[in-house]
């Protein structure tokens, strides 16, 4: 063997005892890696615990809630103020709400001598019933248009209660068969029968019942008016209700 093959010999077992060395320390390594990972993973992790910050928000979230609340709260009652007063004073119209009598006579009398006419409503000829609607009408009132009709819709009053602007109607016991405007003094206005004509007569020996014009039929408006703010009070008492609850829970 020459001399370049004896020392090539040692020199090759040198390279694989540094490569085998590094493969030791190389699997060491990895072998404390996944030890130390392991550890790691079954240590507890820490809580936070709350800061100093986080607690002054909590309380300045809390203050501005209850804050609101106290104004959502003053700000229904003041609704609910206003809704009172205005359904107090919508009733009250309501109540007082009356047919310009005058007004009425003066219409009923513009059509003395109108002929009576069977389903007639205007100048032309007037039925009994055609007569009171067409004079109530030009006072901007609208009347049903059957005397039957007209008798069941109106308030039912007394003759002593019994106001000019007032309806009269002729009885066959609860059916009315005639309608007239009642003029006061126990007189009436109205469109007799055929042959004859719009006049004012004296009530004879007749069954009679009265009515008087609903409030709702003169001031239209305010019924509805009435309608609305009942249903929007009753909604914020059961919201203040609901609200009072929730808080003493």
């Amino acid at each position: 063997m020459s001399k370049l093959g004896r020392r090539v010999r040692p020199l090759n077992r040198g390279r694989r005892f540094v490569m085998n060395l590094g493969v030791t320390v190389t699997a060491c390594a990895l072998a404390l890696s996944s030890s130390s990972a392991q550890a790691d993973s079954a240590k507890p992790t820490p809580k936070p615990s709350p800061s100093q910050h986080s607690t002054v928000d909590t309380k300045a979230v809390n203050e501005y809630l209850a804050k609101r609340q106290v104004a959502i709260a003053a700000s229904r009652a003041r609704k609910m103020k206003t809704l009172r007063q205005k359904i107090t004073a919508t009733r009250k119209a309501l109540s007082n709400a009356r047919v310009n009598g005058s007004l009425v006579m003066k219409i009923a009398a513009r059509y003395e001598g109108v002929p009576y006419r069977a389903g007639g409503s205007t100048p032309a000829g007037f039925d009994c019933s055609g007569y009171t609607s067409y004079v109530f009408g030009k006072a901007g009132i609208k009347l049903p248009r059957i005397a039957q009709q007209q008798y069941l819709w109106s308030k039912r009053i007394t003759l002593a209660q019994a106001k000019p602007g007032d309806l009269a109607f002729y009885m066959q016991g609860n059916y009315s068969y005639h309608a007239a405007i009642y003029a006061g003094n126990g007189m009436i206005w109205h469109s007799p029968r055929p042959g004859e004509r719009v006049k004012k007569v004296k009530i004879r020996n007749h069954k009679m019942a009265y009515g008087r014009i609903p409030a709702s039929a003169i001031v239209p408006g305010l019924s509805a008016q009435l309608a609305r703010d009942t249903a929007a009070l009753k909604r914020l008492v059961k919201a203040a209700t609901a609200a009072k609850q929730s808080t003493n829970k």
